[in-house]
């Protein structure tokens, strides 16, 4: 694990979701921003450095695909993490064409701290020469 702070952004539209997911990625030792607005997110984004930006299925104004559209748009490309209620291959190409480095279910609140703390350890997240994929027992797998 690096000896630097990991900052890692959350982008959702259930509150109490995401409060209770920033005290367990904080509990990891990941230092965690949420949000419930796009806009705020941008802001963020535009300002400070994070080392993931997680956003949730839909987000009030607009849903995950768009937010993707708009941060490229923006220049704005941290590497992205995708949550859904229910993961398919479809979803896992569809996400990685427009640019995240994954998807994964939203359903265990573990699993998805899990998830982002393998993908923040990952060598080749570290190297920022992650593709697109899905983290399957701790290594990436090609979508």
């Amino acid at each position: 694990m690096d000896e630097r702070s990991r900052r890692v952004l959350i982008l959702d539209s259930d509150a109490d979701w995401l409060i209770s997911l920033q005290h367990m990625c904080e509990g990891a030792g990941i230092d965690t921003t949420i949000t419930w607005d796009k806009r705020e997110a941008s802001r963020w984004l535009e300002n400070d450095p994070f080392d993931l930006v997680v956003i949730g299925d839909h987000p009030p104004e607009l849903d995950s695909a768009a937010i993707l559209d708009d941060f490229s748009f923006r220049g704005v490309c941290p590497p992205v993490l995708i949550l859904r209620k229910v993961v398919c291959e479809g979803d896992i190409e569809y996400f990685a064409w427009r640019g995240a480095i994954g998807v994964v279910s939203k359903g265990d609140p573990l699993a998805v701290v899990d998830y982002v703390v393998k993908a923040l350890d990952s060598p080749q997240f570290k190297a920022k020469s992650v593709r697109a994929g899905v983290l399957k027992n701790g290594s990436w797998r090609a979508a």
